[in-house]
């Protein structure tokens, strides 16, 4: 007891210690994540930090704070059967870049991570004031009682300490030498007894920001989602000027190369950064709402050879294949329009990026303009006296640096309350214009031209005629397999048993009753059969009752609990109500054999000219479309009506599938599916 009492003052100084530290590496750690590559680094000594308050809060204020993060580890890059390394549809040699990528999204998707930031920034500080409150009382009492006796002030003047601090940060007024003695004893005792409380205090506030997302006025209210949008949308904007900065220092290697090896380096350079070029395509596609696809013309295949068993690339002839395609390399980098849009983005890009500068350094100005100076200053370091008021005051700096303004000409210091407060919110305002002109900027010159739209169109429709031909053939094989294994066999098999009725009709009829009968059992399977052919084919229930209650009868004949919710203010059209039919039954299929579900969940909804349907369930985990054919047909399928099928599986679950078809809902009385 006696010795929490004591140590209690000092845990408290170390606690604020370790706030005014958090608070004085967050900026440069925020900086550093401008250069992209330092951005997982930068996020684990972020969380060792915070790691370490939650672990003070429970050893000192006696209250357990358990880490919010997400359960597991980031996502594997996925190897296809060929050996590449598939990542958000680019291809790569190695799993370094997909490993990198995945971890930053890993973190990035973490809400917690966000939470940790604000700690460091602002929360942290904010509540070091209660551990700091304890030992302020006790050192002002103690050096009240210091201050009313010679000895004392001799102390104090050979430690350097100043006169005022003898006061009690002159708050006391002039009065007897025992009432000054009485007030700073009773404050120093106050401060003393006060200490363990203040810890636990403290605990709980680091409990209610570090721990589990809880439901405070900051996550419900408009005016606190708003402040953490600007935040973000200020964050977004940085790490994109960090990637324009470093395609920026390409484009100046790209500039050295040329010199030395004329186009030869353009192309390599141009080839090896198309990656990083893509995933700032898709950030930006991301956070700003825009579609930037994959503008690179696809590469030809090298010609069968020529008659005399050469290759032809371009007007040149080679022995091998490997040689004209190689040969073929420089001219598809170069002739690419995309390849000249990226090193034209790259030259310009930080000029436009560099914007994402101005709510970063309002958002700054505004926290040193509120809590620094506000907080700080007041409460503990200029009262001492033991920093000038002049190196305190970031207005004052502004001040004497660029206009030259003498110190006592400068504005107070509570001035920097209201600027501070003005400059943060303009930040706020701020932020989410920057990070759509950053983004705007990337469409305007990232975006395929009308020439490598047209081509990826030409090619898309080509595949995707291919695969519904494909698709076609074998369905037509699987209804000539089913008809001849199954109702073909049983047909014959009953005209095999009348014919043998028509001979055993005079001479013996209980026989000939007893084949009748084991025809007529036959026809019946025959015609369950077909039934369930014509089902797989096309179900009825989806012709006369429609998209949504054909899933809800496939949800009453799947093997697992399956909820089903539809909103559909019409009908889609046949083709694609079937093939999201087909869809949904594939995924519960799925659900069933291979994720060990307890329960599914399908929504089904058209918004915004799009039929989406989603099914969740709470299986393991861990499903990947390269390991069967089943997802890799779907979204062949899909793609015959330009759908996408998206799925997220990570491990341990929950596994969503989600597939969107754009088109348009017939009236609810007109039957069109």
């Amino acid at each position: 007891m006696i010795r929490s009492y004591a140590l209690a003052p000092l845990r408290g100084l170390l606690l604020a210690l370790l706030a005014v530290v958090g608070l004085a590496t967050s900026l440069p750690l925020m900086i550093s994540i401008a250069a992209v590559v330092t951005y997982p680094a930068v996020l684990g000594t972020v969380r060792a930090m915070t790691g370490l308050s939650r672990r003070l809060a429970g050893d000192w204020g006696r209250t357990v704070v358990e880490p919010p993060y997400r359960t597991g580890t980031p996502p594997v890059p996925t190897q296809r059967m060929d050996g590449w390394y598939e990542h958000q549809g680019q291809l790569y040699k190695t799993p370094n870049y997909p490993r990198f990528f995945l971890r930053m999204e890993w973190l990035t998707e973490d809400p917690a991570t966000g939470r940790d930031w604000m700690w460091l920034l602002l929360l942290g500080p904010l509540g070091a004031l209660l551990a700091l409150a304890g030992p302020a009382l006790l050192v002002a009492g103690v050096l009240a009682v210091a201050g009313v006796n010679a000895a004392g002030r001799a102390t104090a003047a050979a430690v350097g300490l100043p006169e005022t601090a003898l006061t009690w940060w002159g708050l006391l007024p002039d009065g007897p030498a025992w009432q000054t003695a009485a007030v700073g004893a009773a404050a120093a005792v106050t401060g003393l007894l006060a200490g363990p409380a203040l810890l636990r205090m403290h605990g709980r506030w680091t409990r209610h920001w570090l721990g589990h997302a809880s439901r405070s006025w900051w996550h419900t209210s408009g005016f606190g989602a708003w402040l953490s949008r600007g935040g973000h949308d200020t964050w977004k904007a940085m790490l994109l000027l960090g990637l324009s900065l470093t395609g920026f220092g390409v484009f100046l290697l790209t500039l050295l190369l040329t010199m030395v090896s004329g186009g030869f380096g353009i192309a390599w350079l141009a080839y090896a950064t198309r990656p990083m070029v893509n995933h700032y395509r898709r950030l930006c596609a991301t956070w700003g709402g825009i579609e930037l696809p994959d503008p690179y013309r696809p590469r030809e295949p090298v010609a069968g050879p020529d008659p005399d068993g050469r290759y032809r690339a371009g007007r040149t002839l080679y022995a091998t294949r490997d040689g004209a395609h190689r040969a073929g390399f420089f001219p598809w980098i170069l002739g690419d329009p995309a390849t000249w849009r990226d090193l034209l983005w790259m030259a310009t890009a930080p000029l436009v990026a560099l914007a994402a500068a101005v709510p970063g350094v309002l958002l700054g100005i505004g926290y040193f303009g509120l809590f620094w100076q506000a907080l700080f200053w007041p409460l503990w370091a200029a009262p001492l006296g033991l920093i000038a008021d002049v190196w305190i005051n970031p207005w004052y700096m502004w001040q004497l640096v660029t206009l030259g303004i003498p110190a006592a000409a400068a504005v107070p210091g509570w001035v920097s309350v209201p600027i501070g407060l003005a400059a943060g919110l303009l930040g706020v305002l701020l932020a989410g214009p920057v990070l759509r002109l950053i983004t705007g900027y990337a469409r305007l010159l990232l975006a395929p031209g009308r020439s490598a739209r047209l081509a990826h169109r030409v090619e898309h429709l080509a595949q995707t005629r291919a695969d519904a031909v494909d698709a076609q053939s074998a369905e037509l094989r699987r209804i000539e397999r089913d008809l001849h294994d199954g109702a073909q066999a049983r047909l014959v098999a009953v005209g095999l048993s009348l014919g043998a009725v028509e001979q055993l009709m005079d001479r013996d009829p209980e026989a000939a009753r007893a084949l009748l009968a084991q025809a007529r059992q036959t026809s019946a399977a025959a015609l369950s059969d077909l039934r369930d052919l014509v089902r797989g084919i096309h179900p009825p229930v989806l012709a006369e009752r429609g998209l949504a209650d054909a899933v809800r009868a496939l949800a009453l004949d799947a093997a697992l609990p399956v909820q089903v919710h539809a909103d559909l203010a019409g009908h889609p059209p046949a083709p694609i109500a079937t093939a999201a039919y087909f869809a949904v039954a594939e995924a519960l299929a799925n659900a069933a054999r291979h994720a060990g579900a307890r329960r599914v969940g399908v929504d089904i909804r058209h918004a915004g000219g799009q039929l989406r349907v989603t099914v969740t369930d709470d299986g393991r985990g861990g499903a990947d479309p390269a390991r069967g054919s089943g997802l890799t047909g779907l979204r062949r399928r899909l793609a015959t009506f330009d759908g996408t099928l998206a799925l997220h599986s990570p491990l341990g679950g929950p596994t969503v599938l989600t597939l969107e078809i754009p088109c348009a809902l017939s009236s609810p009385g007109t039957a069109t599916c």
